[in-house]
Parts: C-alpha cells; structure tokens; sequence
C-alpha cells in the first residue's frame, strides 16, 4: 500500500498562509508577530500587508513609546518587505512617512541607511547586509522594549531575507 505522495503534502499554499493571518480584534503585537513570521518564511506580500496593517490599526493600551517602537518596526520591515519584493516606489512611500513621523527615531535611521545603501548596491539583501551590523547599536533599547511587549523579533535576523527571497 502507498502512503500519499511527497507532492499531496506540500507546503501550504500563500493563500493558506494569507487565511492564518491573526482575526480582525487581534493586538497589534499579535499582527506585528504574524507579519514578521510571514517575512521569514519569505512570503513577503503577505507581511508588508500585515506591516500596514499594524500601521493602520489604532494603538490600544500602547505607552506613546510602545506606539512609537511598533509602529517604527512596521514601517522599518515593510520598507524592506516591499523591496524585497520589487515594490521600490511603495517602499519610498513607506520610508517618507517614518521619515515624517521622526527622523531621528532609531528605526526611520536604519530605513534611511537601507535606502541610501540600495541605491548604492542596487539590491536590498546587499543593503541589509551593509546595514546589519548598525541595528544593534541604533536599534537596540528599541527592540529590547519591543520583547518585552512580546514582540518577536531580534536584531542579527532582522533585515534579513529568507534565502531565496528579494534580490
């Protein structure tokens, strides 16, 4: 007797994955953890969707500080999700609004440091990698704050594209 074949239990599909997203109602931790989840599987459609979604959902019990880190990671992992992804213009969109919001927040720093580094290397996993080494020192007290909240997220993964993901 034959079992299924390797084939009958593939992966799940993006659709699946898309349909896992947290319910309408769930925290903004929650969503930021199902998007940074979707960014390392290298479903990047599917996160930046979620980053924006953490973007437009109204903080609720959120310090200013803790609304300030979530919404910095969002936009700071969307820019990088949508570049992945081919979407330079929507990225550039994205970075301007955490532009606007604060330039001298720790996470507008680093996407403005990626941006100036993709167009230099022509390449986003190029960027990260020129980027990395400066997400602890910018970012650190920023994602310490954000663990605490239950974020999961840490700074030697962040930037990082999946391999095969992005160019």
């Amino acid at each position: 007797m034959a079992g299924p074949s390797p084939s009958a239990v593939a992966a799940p599909s993006p659709s699946a994955a898309a349909a896992a997203a947290p319910p309408v109602g769930s925290s903004r931790v929650e969503v930021l953890n199902a998007a940074n989840s979707a960014f390392t599987r290298g479903d990047l459609g599917n996160a930046s969707q979620l980053y924006e979604r953490v973007l437009n959902t109204p903080p609720n019990g959120e310090s200013a500080e803790q609304t300030a880190a979530i919404n910095g990671l969002a936009g700071f992992q969307a820019v990088v999700a949508l570049l992945a992804a081919g979407h330079e213009d929507e990225a550039k969109t994205q970075l301007q609004a955490l532009q606007q919001k604060d330039a001298n927040a720790p996470f507008a720093r680093l996407a403005s440091q990626l941006w100036d580094q993709y167009t230099m290397v022509g390449g986003v996993r190029g960027a990260c990698a020129q980027l990395q080494p400066q997400i602890a020192a910018q970012a650190g007290p920023t994602l310490q704050a954000l663990q605490a909240l239950g974020v999961t997220v840490d700074p030697q993964t962040l930037c990082k594209l999946p391999t095969g993901s992005g160019g």
